[in-house]
């Protein structure tokens, strides 16, 4: 494919990321960013384990070796954890380049690429970099995976590569194991990523088909729940023979030393995770509860502390533009296909004192004058 191609096929896109810097928000708005709140970057808000502290602290008088190449410690965790073989497993630094490096062994130049709108948006990316052809399908309703439409496609094109989402980003919806399943063994020519990024990692998730399934790829992260998305640790977890194929094309230690000891470590803080679980439930539930009655403010998706939020009368670039002129900063999820034509933000939840404050920013939006009361 020429530049020429790859500049038309990359023009459209948008990355929520890049659109929500604070350091940009903060100079456009005039305010400090010591005083903004970050509501658009899905993290932990309660920081990470800190026996995972205490690991990184302690690696750094190492940090002039190379880490191992085999990542042997954490594949053994990680082992253990899932019930897999350890040679199950492929590492990457972040989810992101997990899916860069597994769409280049595991796809060509030309080869078609599935995903289902809206989702994360760098499988499409990702995939027009490697020089694949993404076919996206969408249902009736804007947030919800419309599965017979979806298989359709499987049906029609010769798919090699075909993303599922669950918990997506941005909806936050489950999508059952046994629709994946069926999926998996009705068409054992296309390869099934799941990305499990949102899922409780105390849950099995879709693990389980790795067992049954050669052509199904689970992926997972340390950036969310664990809390570790500053030290950039994806992996995923397949057949030995797909994951044989994607270990020839990654650089050597590509996993930092700290990074790898904090993961092995947050693997072991099972009471972080329950905690966590448990103030993400109470916060979500206490937004919604907050928000029931607002007149043009809708929860229409949420997971973990991850929430969607419907626009009934408001423009959500304009909402978002307000809310960061009063130091508060979401996604405008206009910014993912397939939700182009809505009026939705996408919200990560922090502890209740932000999020009150997020709250009252939402009720306070007067979408007639455009203005923050």
């Amino acid at each position: 494919m020429s530049i020429n191609k790859y500049s038309q096929s990359l023009a459209s896109t948008r990355l929520y990321e890049q659109e929500t810097s604070l350091e940009f928000l903060a100079e456009r708005h005039g305010l400090e960013q010591s005083n903004m709140i970050d509501f658009s970057l899905n993290v932990n808000p309660f920081g990470c384990s800190a026996g995972a502290i205490d690991a990184i602290s302690l690696s750094l008088g190492q940090v002039q070796l190379y880490p191992d190449v085999n990542l042997s410690e954490l594949r053994l965790a990680l082992s253990s954890k899932h019930c897999q073989s350890p040679d199950r497993f492929f590492f990457g630094g972040g989810l992101d380049d997990v899916i860069k490096l597994l769409l280049q062994a595991w796809a060509s130049e030309g080869d078609k690429v599935l995903i289902h709108l809206p989702t994360f948006p760098r499988y499409a990316l990702e995939a027009r970099l490697r020089g694949c052809q993404v076919i996206s399908v969408q249902g009736e309703v804007a947030t919800q995976f419309d599965a017979e439409r979806y298989e359709r496609a499987l049906q029609k094109d010769d798919i090699s590569v075909a993303f599922i989402c669950t918990p997506n980003n941005p909806t936050g919806e489950i999508i059952p194991v046994e629709v994946i399943e069926h999926l998996a063994g009705a068409y054992p020519d296309t390869i099934f990523v799941v990305d499990e990024a949102l899922i409780n990692p105390i849950k099995e998730g879709a693990v389980g088909l790795v067992d049954r399934f050669d052509n199904v790829a689970i992926l997972r992260t340390f950036s969310k729940f664990f809390g570790l998305a500053g030290m950039r640790v994806g992996y995923a977890i397949a057949n030995q023979k797909l994951i044989d194929i994607a270990n020839i094309g990654p650089p050597p230690f590509n996993v930092s030393l700290p990074a790898a000891v904090a993961a092995i470590a947050a693997l072991q803080d099972e009471n972080f995770l329950r905690q966590c679980s448990e103030k993400f439930l109470e916060e979500s539930t206490y937004f919604r509860a907050q928000l029931s009655s607002h007149p043009s403010v809708r929860v229409v998706g949420c997971h973990g502390n991850m929430m969607l939020l419907e626009l009934a009368s408001c423009s959500s670039a304009e909402v978002a533009s307000m809310l960061a002129s009063q130091g508060i900063v979401v996604a405008d999820a206009t910014s993912f296909d397939g939700l182009q034509n809505t009026a939705t933000l996408r919200v990560s939840l922090k502890g209740r004192e932000q999020n009150e404050r997020l709250i009252a920013s939402l009720r306070n939006i007067d979408c007639e004058t455009a203005t923050v009361r």
